[in-house]
């Protein structure tokens, strides 16, 4: 094997050999989805695994395109902020692609939500109009008079019958590349969850680097990642879209339903994130875990010791890479294993057009490969910034460069290594979690004197969620369980404390914070983090429920 050229595989140029060159030049997702509908028309662009519902791409875009014209009638103009608080369906696929057309700006927010997170979120984004499945109608109703821009909410089976009435030609908006098309939300390590705002041109060109992986053989890809994250909307749901394949789309991940799902509807690809893979790891080997049409599993945060025992199990090979939703442009890992870096999350796609990145130390100075410190990048696709919010996005993104957050080593060739985050942020099951939120939560119950949320290691999520909580004097006892209680009724379920611990003491610093590294240090150590939810309160989503 001859010495791999790195540089050349991950251009531009690559990616343009391998798509069809009018998609190649489209600049936003409208456009986009305009062209795939006319070159491919009779194409499969999506089926809904749990239904079987199946769309060509000239179906899918005429369905949008009622979808559009429905949310026009609402009175949806350029500009407009939508909110989507729904599960994974094709009507969510049709509104994001809808608002694409009409020049609008979609707002996903997680289905998981309680009413005080999905209220911040639509009053933050002054979002106009609200879609959400009939049974989270309770929730959104519950804060209407709340947020004062909010003029219709909107159930998505009464948005399908007004589409039902439309004619489907939707007059689309003039659009510029540059225009904001998407306001994702992600969690704030000091404060509320930051609106990232990303343009058409972030996310078009972000689609198109999927090409960079062998798209020749992938005729599908399976995911059942959430609608709200960009993974299932970029590298997804675009990206197939720009190489004229088919998206198996689920409402959501199921252990049981699968491998199944992939089985039946004959995907050769998967999109999973590394605790999705370790939890399917997990499950006891069955003779059927190779029986399956997936070539590739596209995944982000592999553990290095995961990767060729998974591989070996399922008999796919595993395309890593990275990305963040503040920049959606990719790091990718080289896709054949003579060439790969097995524990990298790989190197920056398409460098030709201006993506770099440097690993600085604490002096702001770049480190020597092998060495730790802070991943910055600068990209074409860097968002525009956080909606609302010009000082942190002046802390963010410093002469063009965005600090990441994250601890990272670099070897000689550029193949990038994940090490550690450097802000305080859980990273449960693929969801961001602020342990500040979790925080303010518990300090507000009429015991607690002060707490820290840390992430312990966990096996299958990656981190799971742990409260250290000091009593007040008034307090007699805390029962744990009535922790987790008055954090579900607040938060969204994956943020509730699974361990807690209580204790007489906390390290401070001298000016009065405290020690949350020392904390975190010390659980590394432990198998044992102390109370355990799960094996103490199996039944406490229901009892939240009451």
């Amino acid at each position: 094997m001859g010495k791999i050229d790195y540089k050349a595989w991950s251009s531009s140029k690559t990616a343009k050999a391998k798509l069809n060159p009018k998609i190649f030049a489209a600049k936003t997702v409208g456009e986009l989805f305009s062209l795939v509908s006319r070159i491919w028309p009779k194409r499969t662009y999506l089926i809904f695994a749990p239904t079987g519902e199946q769309f060509s791409y000239f179906e899918f875009h005429l369905y949008s395109m009622k979808i559009g014209e429905a949310l026009r009638n609402l009175g949806l103009e350029k500009g407009d902020r939508l909110a989507l608080f729904m599960k994974n369906s094709p009507d969510y696929l049709a509104c994001i692609l809808a608002c694409a057309k009409l020049g609008a700006i979609q707002v996903p927010a997680n289905w998981y939500y309680k009413e005080k997170e999905l209220q911040y979120i639509l009053s933050n984004s002054e979002s106009k109009i609200l879609i959400c499945d009939d049974d989270l109608l309770k929730i959104a109703e519950n804060i209407r008079n709340s947020v004062p821009t909010l003029k219709a909410i909107v159930p998505t089976s009464e948005l399908r019958m007004k589409a039902g009435k439309t004619t489907g030609r939707l007059r689309g908006v003039r659009v510029s590349p540059k225009d904001p098309f998407a306001i994702i939300y992600t969690s704030g390590t000091t404060g509320m969850p930051k609106g990232a705002v990303l343009s058409h041109h972030s996310y078009v060109l972000s689609a198109k680097a999927i090409a960079l992986w062998p798209v020749e053989d992938m005729e599908s890809d399976y995911t059942c990642l959430p609608l709200f994250h960009i993974n299932a909307q970029i590298y997804s749901s675009l990206g197939m879209m720009a190489a004229g394949k088919t998206l198996i789309l689920s409402d959501r991940f199921s252990p049981q339903r699968f491998w199944e799902e992939i089985r039946k509807y004959k995907a050769t690809a998967f999109n999973a994130l590394g605790s999705l893979m370790q939890l399917l790891y997990s499950i006891p080997p069955s003779p059927s875990d190779r029986d399956h049409s997936a070539k590739y599993v596209i995944v982000g945060g592999t553990p290095k010791e995961l990767w060729e025992s998974f591989e070996s199990r399922f008999g796919v090979t595993v395309l890593e890479g990275y990305s963040q939703t503040e920049d959606p442009l990719p790091f990718l890992n080289y896709p054949s294993k003579d060439g790969r870096v097995v524990g990298s999350f790989g190197i920056p796609a398409f460098w030709d057009l201006g993506h770099e990145a440097k690993v600085i130390g604490e002096d702001g100075k770049e480190v020597k490969p092998g060495e730790k410190g802070e991943l910055i990048r600068k990209s074409p696709c860097t968002m525009l910034g956080y909606w609302k919010d010009e000082e942190k996005t002046r802390e963010t993104v410093v002469n063009g460069w965005l600090y990441s957050g994250d601890v990272v080593t670099r070897d000689e060739r550029g193949f990038t290594f994940f090490v550690e985050r450097k802000k305080f942020i859980i990273r449960r099951a693929g969801e961001n979690i602020a342990a500040w939120e979790v925080e303010a939560v518990i300090k507000t119950h009429p015991s607690v004197k002060d707490c820290a949320v840390i992430p312990v290691p966990d096996p299958i999520r990656g981190e799971e969620v742990k409260a250290i909580i000091l009593p007040n004097e008034k307090a007699k006892k805390i029962d744990p369980k009535d922790i987790v209680k008055h954090v579900g009724k607040e938060l969204a379920y994956f943020k509730v404390p699974r361990f807690i611990e209580i204790v007489p003491s906390l390290p401070y610093t001298p000016t009065g914070r405290i020690k949350k590294h020392e904390l975190i240090t010390k659980e590394r150590e432990l198998k044992n983090h102390g109370w355990d939810r799960d094996r103490e309160y199996p039944d406490w989503k229901e009892e939240i429920k009451k």
